[in-house]
């Protein structure tokens, strides 16, 4: 698992680098968590602006609905998808009304995007 996703801290910002072809499944999202969760604990004053890049090959509901929850809530700021492709971004959008994550999310087209848009509605000096 530790292979296929990558998390780390540049430029104030959470990066989740999700390998190409990943299934993310409840055990791939535990990962993530525990993973962002031991990067908070470095700053614990400061919730995460997170940047999840990576062509997955599918998402488990629980995992998504866990994604959206309260144990990312007390750790995400705000959290931006970078989503090439319309038809993925717009099965995000469905799954993000499904859920209803307790934190803003936003899809986007590219990196620059995400991090723009994360630097505009949150501050982004923190990390």
């Amino acid at each position: 698992m530790s292979a296929a996703i990558r998390i780390y801290q540049e430029d104030g910002f959470t990066m989740v680098d999700i390998k190409d072809g990943t299934i993310v499944d409840m055990a791939q999202e535990l990962s993530i968590y525990r993973q962002r969760q031991a990067l908070f604990n470095q700053h614990p004053q400061h919730k995460q602006l997170a940047i999840y890049v990576g062509r997955i090959d599918g998402l488990d509901f629980s995992a998504s609905r866990y994604a959206c929850g309260d144990d990312f809530a007390a750790i995400t700021e705000a959290k931006a998808m970078v989503l090439d492709n319309t038809l993925n971004r717009t099965f995000a959008n469905i799954m993000l009304k499904m859920n209803r994550p307790a934190f803003p999310v936003y899809i986007c087209a590219s990196l620059q995007q995400a991090r723009q848009r994360l630097s505009q509605h949150h501050n982004a000096e923190h990390a």
